[in-house]
């Protein structure tokens, strides 16, 4: 029967103690919510005048805001009639059950309400800004995230020849420019935990010349809604787990490491 050099077991015993330290899973299950809300201070949701050459913006339009829905247009008018346009936040909290590097689950959905008969140099949405949280809950584990997301718009001219990503389809889309989210990922029990987030329709990148259209800069990503139509973008996300050593282990594997190279010398001294 072949034996095993001393400094072969030292490593082997250190790699077996390293192993059994970092066997922990990671946590399967967590319960899930995320809440979005607009932030409605004036220096934030701002409005402009619509007009391409805009005179004195039109007396028989305003704009309208609360924590889910900001809204602009006629005075009289509304949403459901087309004589105003909205951003509105729904599916607000979502909440449920994610599974640790599983499937996508809901999170919020944003809707614009894209109408064109606002009136002539009306008031329309400039900026805004989303303030999101996403906790977890699990196994006596709480963890709170909170982001803001940017939001930057156009409301274009309803022609096809002044369109930013023209050649479009008359009249041409609106746009809206998203900057921020959850980049956070957080440690435990030796496993890094982070988000990943989808769309539908996709989050793609824009033409530079609806990114500068849209007040921001080239480069940007976001959204162009057509014309005449409710525009909903369902959000959704997943809990993504990749195993980390832990100090402790790191510092077993070294003993065990150190451990070898020093019988190698002391073999080395004997010959």
């Amino acid at each position: 029967m072949r034996s095993l050099k001393p400094s072969r077991v030292a490593l082997a015993a250190a790699l077996v103690l390293a192993a059994s330290a970092a066997s922990a899973a990671p946590v399967a299950n967590w319960t899930y919510q995320v809440t979005s809300a607009f932030d409605t201070d004036p220096s934030v949701t701002t409005f402009v005048n619509s007009g391409t050459n805009p005179g004195p913006v039109n007396p028989s339009t305003g704009y309208w805001t609360s924590s889910n829905l900001l809204q602009w247009g006629q005075n009289g008018g509304s949403i459901a009639a087309g004589t105003r346009s909205g951003l509105e936040i729904t599916n607000s909290p979502s909440d449920g059950m994610v599974a640790t590097n599983g499937g996508f689950v809901p999170a919020n959905s944003y809707t614009h309400y894209n109408n064109s008969a606002l009136g002539a140099n009306s008031w329309t949405l400039s900026t805004t800004k989303i303030d999101s949280t996403l906790s977890l809950s699990a196994n006596g584990v709480d963890k709170l995230f909170e982001t803001s997301y940017s939001v930057f718009f156009t409301e274009t001219p309803n022609t096809n020849n002044t369109c930013p990503s023209a050649p479009e389809a008359t009249p041409c889309s609106d746009i809206f420019v998203l900057v921020g989210g959850f980049g956070e990922s957080f440690t435990y029990n030796g496993y890094e935990y982070s988000f990943e987030f989808i769309s539908d329709p996709a989050f793609t990148e824009l033409s530079d010349a609806q990114c500068v259209a849209a007040g921001y800069q080239a480069g940007c990503f976001g959204f162009a809604t057509p014309e005449g139509q409710d525009y909903t973008v369902d959000f959704a996300f997943r809990l993504v787990a990749t195993e980390v050593p832990e100090p402790a282990t790191l510092a077993l594997i070294g003993a065990g490491l150190l451990g070898m190279a020093g019988l190698r010398r002391r073999q080395q001294h004997k010959r």
